[in-house]
């Protein structure tokens, strides 16, 4: 008698939940979601994730500044190694090297301990099938924290970046997505980290598309632009979205003379990218010793960057403080301090990176090219060129450099636009980057993110379309109800899995049909009919199924014949079990990834 009233009361709410559930499927319906918006609803979902782990990482970066400097991060890196280097000179070295200790052993512990290896969200795109393995990628993330926030010369991006892909891969797996949509979402977050980092909506979906995956293809480019701009727009709900390096005049650059010096400009930025990429590659080569050295190897540098620091604190961090204070017209009577700061640019981020700091070379390489750019105009200034050209040099230097830095010529002429919102630098920022990209093309450089692209995990992209089967590419726990389940039952599945085909499978695996979501809307309507159906009621027996064996040119073909399925089932061919779904829009995205990829080889 006592479970009676439970009863009861279960029954009581047995029909309000049928009603609930009649009526999401109504909406459902009427909604017609497909594929290609689901795809647009996880874009919005992960820009906003990648952005609130955007955001996280540089309150941590902030939180380590104001513990070791005693400064409040709001004034900058700059100011708070200039009161160190004025009142605590020993601290100002101590600083970076307490960091780079701190670096060092948080990274030697995810050596030791951490059996995974950490894959960059670039040879997870890339590469590899969007799995970004959380502990060690997270850990990596950590130990850029202690270094970015004690002062190292180094950029922020690339944990940064990193640190919202893991949430974004972690997300995806927990919801079981294919090896192709789950590489798509990695996608989305870092394109959102990029945006929420730099306050660059467009850039952060070119960045991912062009250098990351090597494609401007719509296929690709649009939900990337979709994470991209909620990645912004969750940005701007904590923090004003302006332009980071705002100008407080218009900058043009005119009179046909100028086309001549912008092609110099970018010929020189190239050859200067091509040297920096080399002192990079010869850094990692000559510094980066045994691993049991790490955390000695990060302070001695990070104690060099204090000891520099002492003089020129300005050196410290990305070079975001050089590039606003150039742009802001500081070095307008300092030439020589923006040429030694160039120096120690190129000599501090290549001793950084080579002794095996984890962060980005993004705004780096922007600095430096940036203060070549001033000095250039500087040299033009002097042999009687007239006119104020120093920022518009500059910011032709920056996109130069970077194009070559990065081979990616699209990405950095938008990405410096939207930096300083100059449109009316549009035609010298063009002759400036496609100058630099051909001069690159010339002297064969290979761009700074070229070992995260060619060398890493290898996966499904990267076979051979005659060697890729189904079995590759399907999401391997598709939604599977079974012959007796009720109408709830399978109304909730439809519901949450809005696009896919619902399989009927015996208690042992074997396929015995398929639901489609038309065939059971129809009993939503009306009450007793959907009290009365059976799984096996609405099930169809005569859709196709695809053997996991088959190859994906023949999958595409039974896809072709059958217009009206977005997915279908994958079958063992032996003993008729139901190994797993396969999407068209995943199909698609695979077969024009590695047809691309054969094409270009």
């Amino acid at each position: 008698m006592t479970n009676s009233p439970k009863r009861s009361q279960k029954k009581l709410h047995l029909p309000g939940r049928l009603a609930w559930v009649r009526m999401a499927l109504n909406v459902r319906e009427k909604l017609n979601i497909g594929d290609k918006q689901v795809i647009f609803i996880w874009a919005i979902v992960i820009g906003a994730l990648g952005a609130l782990c955007a955001l996280l990482f540089e309150q941590g970066v902030n939180t380590i500044q104001m513990l070791l400097t005693q400064q409040d991060y709001h004034q900058g890196q700059k100011d708070a190694f200039v009161y160190l280097s004025e009142n605590r000179q020993a601290w100002c070295v101590l600083v970076p090297a307490i960091g780079g200790m701190l670096a060092g052993l948080t990274l030697l512990f995810t050596h030791r301990f951490v059996p995974s290896k950490a894959t960059e969200y670039m040879e997870a795109v890339a590469l590899g099938n969007g799995y970004v393995p959380p502990k060690p990628s997270l850990l990596r993330s950590l130990s850029a924290v202690f270094s970015i926030g004690s002062g190292a010369s180094i950029g922020r991006e690339g944990p940064l970046v990193q640190t919202a892909a893991v949430a974004g891969s972690a997300l995806g797996r927990l919801f079981h997505l294919s090896a192709p949509r789950l590489r798509l979402i990695v996608a989305c977050a870092a394109a959102s980290g990029m945006a929420a980092a730099f306050h660059t909506p467009l850039a952060g979906g070119l960045f991912v598309s062009e250098i990351v995956l090597g494609a401007l293809t719509i296929d690709f480019l649009a939900p990337l632009l979709v994470a991209s701009c909620a990645g912004y727009f969750t940005m701007g709900l904590f923090h004003e979205p302006s332009p980071i390096y705002q100008l407080h005049e218009e900058i043009a650059l005119s009179g046909n003379h100028h086309v001549l010096w912008c092609v110099v400009l970018g010929c020189s930025a190239s050859l200067l990218a091509r040297l920096w990429l080399i002192i990079l590659k010869k850094s990692r080569k000559y510094l980066n010793g045994k691993r049991e050295w790490l955390p000695v190897r990060l302070a001695l540098a990070g104690a060099m960057v204090g000891a520099i620091a002492l003089i020129y604190p300005e050196i410290v961090g990305n070079g975001k403080n050089i590039i606003t204070e150039l742009i802001h017209h500081e070095f307008d009577n300092a030439t020589s301090l923006a040429a030694i700061l160039l120096a120690l640019k190129i000599g501090t981020v290549a001793v950084v990176f080579g002794v095996g700091t984890v962060g980005g070379a993004l705004t780096p390489s922007l600095t430096i090219g940036s203060v070549f750019g001033f000095l250039f105009s500087a040299a033009l200034t002097q042999m009687g060129v007239p006119g104020e050209h120093a920022i518009a040099y500059s910011l032709v230097g920056m996109a130069a450099f970077f194009t070559t830095a990065a081979n990616a010529p699209i990405t950095s002429l938008v990405l410096v636009v939207e930096f300083t919102m100059a449109g009316q630098m549009m035609f010298p920022l063009i002759i400036g980057v496609l100058v630099s990209y051909g001069t690159s093309r010339l002297t064969k450089a290979q761009s700074m993110y070229h070992d995260s692209l060619a060398f890493g995990p290898r996966s499904t992209f990267d076979k051979p379309l005659s060697l890729v089967k189904l079995g590759d590419v399907a999401r391997s726990e598709p939604p599977v109800v079974h012959p007796l389940d009720k109408f709830g039952t399978i109304a909730a599945m439809l519901i949450k899995n809005p696009t896919q085909t619902i399989f009927v499978t015996s208690p042992e695996g074997k396929y015995l049909g398929s639901i489609v979501a038309e065939d059971v809307a129809a009993f939503a309507k009306n009450k007793e009919l959907a009290d009365a159906i059976l799984a096996m009621d609405v099930s169809r027996n005569d859709m196709p199924t695809l053997p996991s064996d088959m190859h994906l040119p023949e999958a595409l073909s039974v896809f072709t014949k059958s217009k009206n399925y977005e997915s279908l089932a994958l079958i063992d061919p032996e003993n008729k079990n139901l190994l797993g779904v396969v999407n068209k829009t995943d199909l698609y995205m695979v077969l024009s990834e590695i047809m691309r990829r054969e094409k270009l080889q």
